[in-house]
């Protein structure tokens, strides 16, 4: 968590020069692959392979060892990760997702994500 964050009166953040609206934060989050993958992001050093990730995600979705989910369902999930989810997130400047080896080489998690992360954590486990 960064002390130099300040929410301005419209409702962003200043993240040095960028702001990262609470909205875009909410919508972001508003998907439940988006929240998982943030979610196992979070904390990890990289990079980390998309195959990596599936297995993550897909453990938080169906709350079950990876291996316990079916080859279908995680090949969905790592095709959604894939074409939609990663180049969202990195859009909106959370990762950056290196389409060409299947990995997501950085990740920035700063207020008001961090804040919301929490909250998901909680109550998602």
């Amino acid at each position: 968590m960064s002390d130099d964050s300040a929410a301005g009166d419209d409702g962003n953040i200043d993240r040095g020069g960028s702001a990262l609206e609470v909205g875009e934060v909410l919508e972001l989050l508003s998907e439940r692959y988006r929240r998982h993958a943030v979610a196992c992001l979070d904390g990890q050093p990289c990079p980390v392979p998309i195959e990596r990730l599936t297995d993550q995600v897909a453990g938080r979705e169906f709350q079950q060892p990876p291996n316990n989910v079916s080859m279908i369902k995680r090949t969905q999930i790592a095709t959604a990760l894939h074409h939609s989810h990663l180049p969202k997130l990195e859009a909106a400047g959370i990762v950056v997702y290196d389409t060409d080896n299947g990995q997501v080489t950085s990740v920035t998690i700063e207020e008001p994500l961090e804040s919301f992360l929490d909250k998901i954590r909680r109550h998602e486990g």
